[in-house]
């Protein structure tokens, strides 16, 4: 039990970190979402060396799944995300980005029949995310490539539950860090060549939320499942609208509170399962 709750908290904490990067996504982007890319990349490069001194198992398994998590999420993920807050809302982007807390309980059914119980309050939190979106103004474009977003990261996070049959979280942090920022530089070089501008907003971004959240969420599952941390992540959107109307002055929709309270009642009850499974 108590495990269980030092996890729940990780996740939380994890939320709140993750809630700031698209507000410095938005106000920091530079001309090139490859060097964006690249300066978010550098700030969970930088945090994740650190963990090799763990010297964490790192063997073929761990850097399958190590890297096909990194590459489909962290990297591709948020390189399609960075592309949507271009021709959409942060707020409502955002929101569509986190549609994988639904998706992810309807992949893990190829694993255990168990997860099914997790649909509900993943679609219950996914209500309460719509409703707390104002209407936002963007392009088909962009809401697509937000979804596209969420689809990657569902299968990312599909391939983090593996990773843990192979290291431990630190080996995971460590590859993934990595991972992202040789990654990057190789689309980058591919793409538009080697002049690279680093933004110091993103680089900061990429330091709180993917130097820092990042691997408090992989603690959180190793500590509670990957399931229940995941739905917890939707924590982070709210925040983010709020923050949006805050800085940016994105509308706030009077359906916000009702919202609100659905989401952490999905959370809730999606807690209260993990407790019983």
């Amino acid at each position: 039990m108590l495990t269980y709750l030092i996890g729940i908290a990780l996740a939380v904490v994890a939320s709140l970190t993750w809630a700031v990067s698209p507000i410095l996504y938005r106000v920091g982007a530079s001309d090139s979402v490859f060097d964006d890319l690249i300066s978010n990349s550098l700030g969970a490069f930088v945090l994740a060396i650190p963990f090799i001194l763990l010297k964490p198992p790192l063997n073929g398994g761990a850097w399958l799944y190590g890297t096909l998590f990194a590459i489909l999420g962290p990297m591709f993920g948020t390189y399609v995300f960075l592309i949507s807050l271009r021709y959409a809302d942060v707020g409502i982007a955002n929101v569509i980005s986190y549609a994988y807390v639904v998706m992810l309980p309807i992949l893990l059914l190829v694993i255990s029949p168990s997860y099914l119980t997790y649909t509900w309050p993943a679609i219950l939190i996914m209500v309460g995310l719509y409703l707390i979106m104002g209407s936002g103004k963007g392009t088909f474009y962009g809401y697509f490539m937000a979804l596209l977003s969420a689809i990657l990261y569902a299968f990312s996070f599909l391939a983090l539950y593996r990773a843990y049959d192979y290291t431990n979280p630190w080996g995971i942090i460590f590859i993934r860090g990595v991972t992202l920022m040789i990654g990057a530089l190789i689309l980058k070089m591919a793409v538009e060549g080697f002049k690279i501008k680093i933004s110091n907003k993103v680089f900061l971004a990429g330091l709180v939320s993917y130097g820092v959240g990042g691997p408090l969420y992989i603690l959180s599952v190793d500590y509670a499942g990957i399931a229940v941390p995941t739905l917890i992540t939707a924590l982070s959107p709210v925040i983010t609208e709020v923050l949006a109307v805050v800085k940016l002055r994105e509308r706030l929709n009077l359906r916000s509170a009702l919202g609100f309270t659905t989401v952490v009642a999905g959370i809730i009850v999606a807690s209260l399962i993990g407790i019983q499974v």
